[in-house]
């Protein structure tokens, strides 16, 4: 039996009367994926009615019911088997390239994160009474204040990582606003699937999401999705956000999530006997899983001296971990692009070596699996990821920070191995050269809901408040006929 599955989600009153299909035969059988033909009057029709779901029901919808309702439709993922988990997990690896031990360990672990407490949790972060979404509420300078979402939410999704796109659907439904999103066409199967969870629960609740896919570039229906909604939300490279944001009108909100560069420091107490192999698999974790793809991923890290084993044991020791992750979970395949962008970074490291330059390159054999490239030297360097990454030795990580500086602009995450007496003066000198998430190592892929993203807020970015001042109700108190 051939399941065929529509690899877009629109309100039931529209009509797309035209799909090309791909079929794909995986371990759990055969699917064949429809994929629209679509038109700039089919963007504004399902644009236009999924607003219209969103005006009539989910704008008055009380908060704690949308919490609930997600809820529920993320427990359904919980279950192994659930048949749409059981549907991306049987094609995801096919259509993104991922071990398919991957993506099942990871999509679980991704999806517990939107369970009610976790929800609850991100909601109390933002807001100081989260009800002030489903009414005024109290402020405590005095009057009353009310957030309002937007109507509608363009969601520009990149096709990395599977499941990020989730979150994004999901903080739009906290603040009660319609989606239009655009899925790219590397991974376009989990926010319908996610829709789709939602429909079971409450398929008027789902009207309010519209899920597109269509290749970058199609300005037509860009044009008709951005006029339709009242704030974007972009993920990608940086031309694909400032292919955006030069379009977008100033009344309009414009939140955009680029290129950003995240690393990792290992201090000396995490390379002691009992420790540095647990060390050295967490940060071969944070490499392998998702291929560096993900911008919480590691590109270089910095090793102090001073530890059982040195910086250079380390960096070959490393290249050990990752070549059993290649055993176990074997890399995605690369596009011809992205493996001459590895070679290239190995070529100049071996050409460095060579001429004397404290470099050191330990490489898979035969194919790019791996690649770690140990530096003598402090210094800063993207990598072409694919499990692709720099070693530098360092005396101190202290010191190794303040080279950092200069690279705020692009920094994100970093994954640290220290001891709690170095902990927070650490986070304070990495805080102050730009970078805005500090987590363990083994945990860089696993943000939580409600961190800052980018070193901003979620949802109060998103929301505008309208502020009821006292003196309004002083005198509005006047006006009751009972008082004199």
């Amino acid at each position: 039996m051939t399941e065929v599955l529509t690899m877009y989600r629109v309100p039931r009153e529209v009509s797309i009367t035209e799909c090309h299909e791909e079929n794909i035969e995986t371990e759990q059988g055969s699917f064949t994926l429809k994929y629209p033909v679509l038109s700039p009057e089919i963007v504004v029709d399902a644009a236009r009615k999924a607003q219209n779901a969103r005006d009539v029901y989910l704008a008055h919808l009380p908060l704690m019911e949308v919490v609930e309702k997600i809820d529920r439709a993320i427990q359904k993922w919980l279950d192994p088997d659930y048949p749409l988990r059981r549907w991306a997990e049987a094609l995801l690896p096919i259509l993104t390239g991922y071990h398919s031990d991957i993506i099942r360990l990871e999509l679980k672990r991704y999806m517990r994160n939107f369970r009610k407490k976790e929800l609850l949790r991100f909601l109390d972060e933002e807001f100081d009474h989260p009800g002030m979404l489903d009414g005024f509420r109290p402020r405590k300078s005095g009057g009353m204040s009310r957030a309002y979402g937007p109507h509608m939410i363009f969601h520009v999704f990149s096709g990395n990582v599977p499941g990020v796109q989730v979150w994004s659907l999901i903080m739009g439904l906290l603040v009660k606003s319609a989606a239009l999103g655009k899925t790219s066409l590397a991974e376009p199967l989990m926010p319908v699937l996610f829709s789709m969870s939602l429909a079971e629960i409450d398929e008027r609740l789902a009207e309010s999401i519209v899920i597109l896919p269509w290749k970058g570039g199609e300005v037509e229906l860009e044009a008709k999705a951005m006029e339709a909604c009242e704030a974007l939300i972009v993920y990608g490279s940086d031309e694909t956000v400032e292919a955006y944001r030069h379009r977008v009108p100033i009344e309009k909100r414009f939140l955009s999530y680029g290129h950003k560069i995240s690393l990792a420091m290992v201090g000396k107490e995490a390379l002691t006997a009992d420790r540095y192999e647990d060390t050295l698999h967490r940060l071969a974790a944070d490499i392998a899983i998702y291929d560096q793809q993900s911008c919480l991923a590691p590109q270089m890290v910095y090793v102090e001296s001073g530890g059982v084993i040195t910086p250079k044991d380390f960096s070959q020791l490393l290249a050990c971990e990752l070549e059993r992750y290649e055993k176990k979970w074997p890399r995605s395949a690369l596009s011809h692009e992205e493996a001459m962008a590895i070679h290239k970074m190995r070529n100049q490291a071996v050409f460095a070596a060579i001429n004397g330059a404290d470099v050191n390159v330990y490489m898979s054999e035969m194919n790019t699996a791996w690649t770690v490239i140990f530096h003598r030297k402090a210094d800063f360097s993207g990598s072409p990821l694919n499990r692709t990454i720099h070693v530098f030795a360092v005396d101190d990580l202290e010191t190794a920070a303040e080279t950092l500086t200069r690279f705020r602009r692009y920094l994100q995450s970093c994954g640290l191995a220290v001891g709690p007496e170095r902990l927070f003066s650490l986070s304070e000198r990495l805080g102050t050269c730009g970078l805005n998430r500090i987590c363990a190592i083994g945990e860089m892929n696993r943000a939580k809901p409600g961190w800052h993203h980018d070193g901003r807020f979620n949802l109060l970015d998103l929301v505008r408040f309208v502020d009821i001042e006292r003196t309004a109700e002083m005198l509005a108190e006047q006006y009751d006929p009972d008082v004199e």
